[in-house]
């Protein structure tokens, strides 16, 4: 049989066209599916700047009808369509531009544009071999305005807690919404976070906390603020303070009281020093009109214990054989340590006071427990935990010894230079009551 090309070519299968054609419109449908959901929107484009297929949500970010975006339209014909609908923030031919500039370099680029209507949105673009690309559009407004109130309230937290006084605000329950470091400092807290969502009740002391509490209800419930309240508290850990308070009612845009916002400033040392001053001008009056020196200087360690309350106070004095210290105030040491140290001999190693003396200078023992000059003592002394002795002898205007003052502490330390200075001050006055005593006439003193 001879071979006919022509009947080959005739006779052979016709491949079925359509059947190509139905399973490629599947291929796009599934594809278009797939993109369709993605967050993002996404454009395809080819190596010609022809738009090859995009997504719903690209045509939802740019505010444009999707199916007027027809594969084979020019990337001109695309911008157009986005200039028409305000969401280009370039002309035509810059946006063109723009981007030969950056498919130029063939390189994955990532940029944000801000919208006429506000929006931001995402850029990413991802070269493909052919020459074309593929570009996702993401809308971050949300995530941008997120991120600028979390900045924004950092930086509002960054600014309270420059504040040295104590801010914060509550809610209409008293409970925390806003607090600087200091706040939380005071109430035993290492950071603000950790009062969010609590109130004094949880925080203070019952008594403390209760105090806060009616003051906060009065303020919400007349609106009528209070101004520079001063007021003596407790601390979680047992200290006191006194606080000088604000507080004021927080309104919403309607007028209604939704909250307290508070300021208190620590004015403890003013407060000290106030009673310092007080007590110095009674004590010296005292001594002007003759009190006993026994009052006075029980009056100095009732002075020495209110400004520390840390700290316990003696005074001893030298009795007139020059050799021996005899009580004469101490109100808060024990009385069995009290009674063994009356009549103690001055020496060199005759404990704190009895050194100080001997020595003519102050003597500190950070350590009673291991200090030689609490040899013979210094079992009793640790029994009612005092642990440390700061003494200063009392001198004359000549510098002769009249007695001795001691601090004792709770705890192995020196002495802080405010606890030296409030000392020197007691031992002083002492001094002068007691020269004024003794050189005051026995009959002038029976007089008085």
């Amino acid at each position: 049989m001879n071979y006919d090309p022509i009947a080959e070519v005739r006779d052979a299968p016709v491949p079925d066209l359509q059947a190509a054609v139905v399973q490629l419109q599947a291929q796009v449908l599934r594809f278009q599916l797939a993109i369709d959901n993605i967050s993002p929107g996404v454009a395809f484009v080819d190596a010609h700047e022809r738009l090859i297929l995009c997504s719903r949500r690209y045509a939802e970010v740019y505010r444009l009808d999707f199916d007027r975006l027809r594969p084979g339209m020019t990337l001109r014909e695309l911008i157009e369509l986005r200039v028409a609908a305000g969401t280009c923030p370039m002309t035509v031919d810059d946006y063109i531009s723009y981007t030969r500039t950056i498919t130029s370099k063939h390189e994955v680029r990532v940029w944000n544009i801000t919208l006429d209507d506000g929006r931001v949105i995402k850029v990413h673009h991802q070269p493909t071999p052919d020459g074309g690309w593929v570009s996702t559009h993401e809308d971050i407004t949300d995530f941008r305005d997120k991120r600028l109130l979390v900045e924004e309230r950092v930086s509002l937290q960054s600014l309270i807690d420059m504040v040295p006084d104590n801010l914060w605000v509550k809610d209409a329950e008293s409970r925390f919404v806003i607090a600087n470091v200091a706040t939380a400092t005071r109430l035993g807290r290492s950071s603000p976070q950790e009062l969010i969502g609590k109130s004094d009740l949880e925080l203070c002391p019952q008594e403390t906390a209760q105090k806060y509490l009616y003051d906060e209800t009065r303020v919400l419930t007349t609106g009528c603020p209070m101004i520079d309240s001063e007021e003596y508290v407790l601390t979680p850990k047992g200290g006191k303070l006194w606080l000088a308070t604000t507080k004021a009612p927080v309104r919403n845009t309607s007028g209604e009281i939704v909250g307290v916002i508070g300021v208190s400033r620590d004015i403890t040392a003013r407060r000290k020093a106030e009673a310092l001053h007080e007590c110095q001008a009674d004590i010296l009056e005292m001594i002007a009109t003759g009190a006993s020196p026994e009052t006075v200087l029980d009056s100095l360690i009732f002075l020495v214990e209110s400004q520390l309350p840390d700290v316990v106070g003696s005074m001893l004095l030298l009795d007139p054989d020059g050799v021996h210290l005899r009580h004469s105030a101490a109100p808060s040491l024990p009385y069995d340590l009290v009674r063994a140290i009356d009549g103690l001999s001055i020496g060199l190693l005759a404990c704190s006071c009895g050194s100080a003396a001997y020595r003519r200078k102050p003597v500190t023992v950070v350590d009673i427990a291991s200090d030689p000059l609490w040899a013979d003592h210094r079992a009793l002394a640790v029994t009612h935990g005092l642990r440390s002795c700061f003494s200063e002898p009392i001198l004359s205007v000549k510098g002769d010894v009249l007695g001795v003052f001691a601090m004792y502490f709770s705890s192995p330390r020196k002495p802080t230079d405010t606890e030296k200075r409030l000392a020197h001050v007691a031992t002083r006055l002492a001094g002068i009551s007691i020269e004024r005593e003794r050189a005051t006439p026995k009959t002038a003193r029976v007089a008085a």
